[in-house]
């Protein structure tokens, strides 16, 4: 969150995960999510950011390919404007294959937005309670801990 003036902000937050487009969800690195789908992962996406804004919050979703093209994407995003929690998918933190991935938008968001709490779901479904772990209110931008 932000303040000016001492004028309290909305929680920013940005949801960065794999593109539903760009996944081999018959590959030995998907099947480990059970159910997974393109129709499954886009409405599983649209719903968690839809469900952040109806709770208070102020989302932006990125939506990235695998690799540098996918980094450069999320590098972008990260630096057009200030964010209090970086929500980064289970598709780019629990494959294998992404760590490198992984890291560079880790290593970007700690550069870009030093004082973002990372926040991590549970699974492709997503809800306010991940982001309420570090900011109960989306007013409030005080982490709890």
């Amino acid at each position: 969150m932000t303040t000016t003036e001492g004028i309290t902000m909305t929680v920013t937050a940005i949801q960065i995960g794999l593109h539903p487009d760009v996944i081999d969800y018959t590959s030995p690195d998907f099947i480990q999510f059970p159910g997974l789908s393109k129709e499954v992962l886009r409405r599983a996406n649209d719903d968690n950011v839809a469900a952040l804004r109806a709770a208070g919050y102020e989302v932006d979703n990125c939506l990235i390919e695998f690799g540098t093209a996918g980094a450069d994407t999320a590098r972008r995003a990260l630096a057009a404007k200030s964010y209090d929690a970086v929500l980064i998918g289970a598709g780019v933190r629990l494959v294998a294959s992404n760590t490198l991935l992984f890291e560079t938008i880790i290593n970007a968001a700690h550069t870009l937005q030093p004082y973002c709490r990372f926040v991590f779901n549970y699974s492709a479904a997503a809800t306010p309670d991940d982001i309420r772990r570090y900011f109960p209110t989306p007013h409030d931008s005080t982490p709890a801990h």
